[in-house]
């Protein structure tokens, strides 16, 4: 009976504190709603107790039985919004799986995924990352998962921890982004085994890779402490050498800087670690590769648009080149050229986050991308919705939302900018249009960071073209 008072009184502050809101709102009617709803809570929760002990006593405390009540309890908490509570009758559930059914049986994945609901709402971040590691793990122990399914685990591991670096504190986003860059390897190597090194089925885990290099330029070169502890990081992992870019036949940093500096040491215009950007170019390149081989034109094509891009952002001239031989490509494939040049001659953010085999894919998932805002007129040239991942990081996009239980609903700071794009893909001449709050810093913040967001410029007739009056929404989290 002591468990059960416990649990009543649980419910009863929920529901006070609920009732004090309302009460200072003057909501009457609500109140009293309110109040009935928190009787009925109160007796279903004591029922439903009765029935547990009365099933506990007759089949023991591991029996499947139990499970049923203690989801009907688990609901009744979520309601009074009493987490902690949450979190306590989801362990005895699972606790009680484990042991009727097994460690590693299937049925343990969903009662973990709950928990890291219930995680996400009491805001344990590494809490999550703990269960997203036993998934993984009952994912990898259990045959009736393919690799495929492990691969996925993987995935979410290493999107969650992409979700750290905004969600924690400062000093530990290097730490979670490395964290996310190895788990990104692992998935790549794991889908090789499983596919096969020529297979066209490695395409979104060698993408993914290519994105998370150039990423991982943003955070070496990016203001405040996250540059330097991303730097330290890199250098304790994979050495110095690869983050020097002098032209210079050696330069002998601890001699000229002391001894264990980590200070890499580049040409001017240079940016820090751009051999990892090289990296990222080079694992399109294998996927252009494997689509030649594989004989597959439109996929040959993707490709060259995607390497491309990466081109465009190591300032390489021979960009302007691969997207005309992608355009040409494409009408090999069958494409007609309106759809072509109706892609091509918008401007778009770059690197996209995804990676399409198909050019209807792409050109989709662009129409989907200016739906956010289709509420404006069409003879405004528009790139959609730009989300910042850090505030360390303003002109980087964060990572996408998923449909799993990782997504996460925030509050954001909202600046819709107008600009103007050169034909190398360069923002100049930015101009802030309206402002959500409608606070300087928020202005200020929002327009220089747009003008270090690289876009692929408007090609028409196969030459890139100038493009002013550009317009784009930038989100941020608050400070």
């Amino acid at each position: 009976m002591k468990y059960r008072a416990i649990a009543t009184i649980t419910v009863f502050i929920a529901v006070l504190q609920a009732g004090q809101v309302l009460i200072a709102a003057e909501e009457t009617g609500l109140l009293q709603a309110l109040i009935t709803r928190s009787n009925d809570l109160l007796q279903a929760y004591a029922s439903y107790e009765i029935e547990l002990e009365e099933l506990e006593s007759r089949f023991g405390p591991y029996d499947q039985s139990l499970l049923e009540p203690l989801d009907s309890m688990i609901a009744l908490m979520i309601e009074a919004r009493d987490y902690e509570k949450v979190a306590a009758l989801q362990e005895r559930q699972l606790q009680l799986v484990r042991t009727s059914m097994g460690l590693e049986h299937a049925d343990v994945i969903p009662v973990v995924e709950d928990i890291i609901a219930n995680q996400i709402r009491l805001e344990d971040w590494p809490a999550v990352s703990d269960r997203l590691e036993h998934i993984r793990d009952v994912t990898g122990a259990n045959r009736s998962f393919s690799a495929t399914d492990l691969i996925s685990a993987i995935e979410d591991q290493a999107y969650w921890h992409l979700n750290r670096v905004y969600l924690e504190e400062p000093r530990r986003s290097a730490r979670n982004f490395m964290k996310a860059r190895e788990l990104y390897r692992e998935a790549e190597a794991l889908a090789e085994d499983n596919y096969g090194s020529d297979s066209p089925a490695l395409f979104p885990w060698l993408y993914r890779r290519a994105v998370v290099e150039y990423q991982l330029v943003q955070f070496l070169n990016a203001d405040d402490g996250l540059g330097s502890d991303t730097i330290s990081r890199l250098i304790r992992e994979e050495g110095r050498t690869r983050l020097q870019s002098s032209s210079r036949v050696f330069v002998d940093v601890d001699a000229v800087f002391g001894p264990g500096t980590n200070i890499p040491v580049v040409d001017a215009g240079q940016v820090i670690g751009e051999s990892y950007l090289r990296d990222g170019m080079n694992l399109i390149g294998r996927m252009r590769e494997i689509a030649e081989a594989e004989g597959d034109t439109e996929a040959l094509a993707m490709a060259k648009i995607y390497r491309a891009d990466f081109q465009l952002l190591l300032d390489y001239g021979t960009a302007f080149r691969e997207y005309r031989e992608a355009q040409e490509l494409l009408r090999e494939a069958g494409i007609n050229d309106s759809e072509i040049e109706g892609f091509f001659n918008r401007p778009s953010m770059i690197p996209y986050d995804r990676f399409f085999t198909r050019f209807d894919e792409m050109v989709s998932y662009q129409r989907q991308t200016l739906a956010q805002l289709a509420h404006k007129s069409e003879e405004v040239i528009h790139v959609g919705v730009m989300s910042a991942w850090h505030e360390s990081l303003p002109a980087i996009e964060k990572p996408p939302r998923t449909d799993s239980i990782l997504a996460l609903e925030f509050e954001y700071n909202q600046v819709d900018l107008s600009f103007n794009i050169s034909r190398r893909g360069a923002v100049s001449s930015v101009d802030v249009l309206e402002a959500s709050p409608d606070e300087r810093r928020v202005r200020t913040k929002a327009a220089r960071a747009l003008r270090d967001v690289q876009f692929r410029p408007a090609i028409f007739d196969g030459k890139t073209k100038r493009v002013r009056d550009v317009q784009i929404r930038y989100l941020s989290l608050p400070e």
